[in-house]
Order: C-alpha cells, then structure tokens, then sequence
C-alpha cells in the first residue's frame, strides 16, 4: 500500500486500515510512505545547488506536515489567532530546550561502553560443578555441553517469564541444527520460536525486545553469519547503554555455533570470528571449552545485565570427557575470569574453545618429561583476565596461544600486545592459529589448516630448546584391517556399523 506521508489523516486512516487487516489474516503487509525532504540534508548540504527554487518551494508549501497539519485545524473551526498562538507557544518552548542544551557544561569523556556489573554478581562465588569429564561410579550421570545448555535454558525458563528464545529451526521437533534447544518448545509454548532465514532479524528482534523489558536469546546458526547481524550487534546491541548513559539498555544474549574439527563443514560453516565479536565495544564475549564453563558462563550472562555474544564450540558440543556434574543451577562463571587446567612455571600454554583440548594433550605430554606446565582457558574473551595471564608469563617467561580464528588481527596479538606492554625484561612467544585463509570442506586438509596437537606441541619444544621425534601411527598387522569411521554429519555424536561388507576369508 502506498500511503502520502506528508498527508497526517491519511497516514493514520490508510495505517490504520493496513494494522486492521493484518490482525484478520495474520498475513505481513508493505506500506510505503511517500514524502518530500522540505530541508537541506545536513547544515553542510545546500540543496539549492541540485533542486530548483521551484521544487524547494513546492515541497515548503504543500509538502510540510505541519504545514498540512495547520490547514486541517482551520477547517476543523480552530482561528487562524489560536493556531498563531500555538505555534509561539511551541516555537518559545523549542528555543528554552535550544538554550538550555547551548548552556550545559560539556559532557565526561568515557572510556568504557559496558554496563557496570552489579556488587552482588561480582561476589559471587565462581563454581562449576563437582567434576570434569565422565560421572564417577555411583555418581549421578554427568551431562555435555549441549545438555548443560539445554538444562540452563530450561530451568531459566522456569524461573524467569522475560525470557525468550529465537532462532532458525529451534523449535520442536528439530529443536535446533545441533539440538540444543530439543524440547524447550513443547515445555514453553510461544517463548521458543522459530525466526526467519535472517541473522540481522534475529539480533534487532533480540534488541527490541530487550529494550522492552524482555531478556531474549537469540541463536545465529554458525558463527559464519555473524556479519549478517553485525549492524545490529554493533549498532543497537553494543551501543545502547554508552549512548544513552545507561538510560536504555538491551541486555540480548546472542549463541553463536562456532568453530570447526567436523566433517561436512567448511568454508561456510567452520569459522570462529571471535577477533571481530572482541573489536565490538558494549559487549561481553565468552567461548567455553567444556561443559562446566558453558552452564557457568550462560547464568552468568543472565545475571549480568550485560549484552553477550556465546560462542559455543560444536566440537566440544558431546565431549563427554569434558562434561560437568547436574547440578546446573549453581554453576557459575564470572565475565572476565579465566581458569587455571594446570599450575607450572616453565610454560605458558593459552587458549579457548576447540583449542583447550589440544593444549591439554600437549601439556600431558610435556609434563611426562618433567615440563611444568602452565595451562590456562581464557574462556571469556572480553573481558578478558588480564591479571591472570600476567602472572603466568611473567613467571614462565615462555607463552604460546592457540585460536582457530585466523593470524591477521587475531585476538592473540591483542594478549601479545598487552603483555608486551606490560612486563620488562622479554618473553618468548608463539601463536599456533589458522593462517589468513578459510576452513575447507575436505576434512583431512581441514585439520591441516586449523591448530593441531602437533604444532602446538612442537612449538612448545622449539621454545623450551628440546629434541623431539614422533611414534609412528598404529598400523594394521598380518591379516587385519584399520578402517577410520568418519560421521556424515557435524552434529553426529557417534558411527554406528549396520554391516560389514567383507568376511572372514574373503578376498
């Protein structure tokens, strides 16, 4: 419907019409307001230089609102007297509010675009269970990543009616792409919808609702679509409380799949983009590696009342290695705290996400030939813990830093920098990252691409100025096969062999 702006009674009539008519069908509408620009467009444009006097002037005459707005109070019975007396009135009154903004002291410079937590988040205590890895026997059963999160949003959802969750393909039965949200439709009807095929809807409807008192949770399908929503993350989510002076807020939790280590993935579907995420000011950014960190990390941001982009790793999604104990409403991660896997003073080994398994690997072997390793899971991002990783390097004067995003730019220059800055005497270091190219789709030259177990452990012995050679992989022997089992799918969580195609004395 095209609807004459400039026209106040006819804008509301045809607007009206439109709004009553989509109630009835539940069908989406277009309108199109035409209007004229009766103004230059900024007090540097002059727009007599590219419309004529004439345009100029038709468009102040017959095209100005409020213009309108005074001939349709003359046919309503107004006097042109009371009409003139209004506008002085309203003209006085814009001139005081012009004067008074011309006479306020200048503003406070700010250097923090990120809402102040409250006392009471930042005393509580951090905890993440009773365990990492598999439930000791007799012990109740531990949950994964993507149980832990599901059971967070679950219990949330029980207890706090402003939540909401939106996303592609997140309600029942499908329940998202990796399943995290399986359920949560059917227990909470209406609160967990289906979005469209559209990450820049996804973040302005989490925006608005958050503006209008909600705590929604949005869910970008994979890292990869992050510039899709972006205007809205760094428009709108991140700049609100700085802009406003804390006067409005939009407290928005974005999840974010991330990261690669899958097959079926790509260059599509495999990326991390947590260097862009960190250069957005107003945000918190965290990327847990196991299960206890992720339920933590996720009451955290509920509590903080801080926008928060999660990015949660697929690859860690089912590591049931690295799951955590039930208890799920009394996790709890601060923003801004790292955590300490191993205490060692003759290497500083530091990462996040997929990473963390990998450094755990190499720290295990480093260790076996007596390296004490200091092995450390910055897990939030921004912020990030400072203090700790300070003290590390400063002690082991050795650091090497892992992340699947790529080297330019990356955020393990920006720990290099910091640390450069801050401690005297030198310090060896090395990044272990995905050089500046994408993730590809075939899975062997994947794991070539992005950081690895034996670049990492490499590194490491380069830097502590030690030998090393490498077993070779265990081979089939007389008469036997190794077949590698490979899942089709980036969600698969196990292979399962329906049969075996050769037998016994066959050729």
């Amino acid at each position: 419907m095209r609807i004459d702006g400039c026209n106040i009674t006819e804008s509301h009539a045809g607007l009206s019409r439109v709004v009553n008519e989509m109630r009835e069908t539940r069908k989406p509408a277009i309108v199109i307001f035409q209007v004229d620009r009766i103004s230059n467009h900024t007090n540097a444009d002059d727009q007599s230089v590219y419309r004529s006097a004439e345009d100029i002037g038709r468009s102040a005459s017959t095209r100005d609102p409020l213009v309108h707005c005074r001939n349709l109070l003359l046919e309503s019975g107004m006097s042109e007297d009371e009409i003139t007396s209004l506008e002085e009135e309203v003209r006085e009154e814009v001139h005081q509010a012009a004067d008074r903004s011309r006479r306020s002291p200048e503003p406070d410079s700010v250097f923090d675009a990120k809402r102040p937590l409250a006392p009471a988040y930042l005393k509580t205590e951090e905890y993440r269970g009773s365990h990492e890895g598999p439930a000791p026997e007799g012990e109740q059963p531990s949950l994964t990543m993507i149980e832990a999160i599901r059971e967070s949003f679950r219990l949330r959802l029980e207890k706090d009616r402003r939540l909401s969750l939106f996303g592609e393909d997140i309600e029942d039965p499908k329940g998202d792409v990796f399943g995290i949200t399986k359920g949560l439709s059917t227990a909470n009807p209406g609160r967990v919808l289906n979005s469209p095929l559209s990450e820049s809807t996804i973040a302005g409807v989490s925006v608005g609702r958050a503006l209008a008192g909600g705590r929604p949770v949005g869910f970008i399908q994979f890292a990869d679509f992050l510039p899709l929503a972006y205007n809205q993350i760094f428009s709108e989510m991140g700049s609100m409380y700085w802009r406003t002076d804390g006067g409005w807020e939009a407290p928005a939790i974005l999840m974010i799949t991330s990261g690669g280590y899958k097959p079926g993935l790509g260059p599509f579907h495999a990326s991390s983009l947590e260097a862009l995420a960190v250069h957005t000011p107003g945000v918190d950014v965290v990327m847990p590696s196991s299960a206890g960190d992720a339920a933590g990390l996720l009451n955290a941001a509920y509590e903080s009342g801080r926008p928060t982009l999660f990015f949660y790793p697929k690859n860690c999604l089912n590591d049931r290695n690295r799951a955590t104990s039930p208890d799920i409403a009394k996790h709890f991660v601060p923003v801004g705290k790292a955590r300490r896997i191993r205490s060692g003073s003759d290497i500083s080994l530091i990462g996040w996400g997929n990473t963390i398994p990998l450094m755990a690997k190499t720290a295990a072997a480093l260790e076996e030939k007596g390296v004490e390793v200091d092995l450390i899971d910055l897990r939030s991002l921004s912020p990030w813990d400072k203090d700790m990783v300070r003290e590390s390097v400063a002690a082991s004067r050795r650091v090497i830093i892992a992340h699947e995003d790529n080297r330019s730019s990356g955020f393990g220059a920006e720990i290099l920098a910091y640390l450069s800055e801050e401690l005297s005497g030198g310090f060896s270091s090395r990044r272990v990252v995905r050089e500046d190219t994408y993730v590809p789709c075939n899975f062997g030259n994947q794991l070539e691409v992005l950081p690895s177990y034996r670049e990492i452990l490499e590194a490491a012995v380069e830097m502590l100025q030690g030998d090393m050679d490498w077993d070779k992989p265990v081979s089939a022997g007389e008469g036997e096969f190794l077949v590698e089992a490979i899942g089709s799918s980036p969600s698969d969580e196990m292979v399962t062999v329906i049969e075996y195609l050769v037998k016994a004395g066959k050729r």
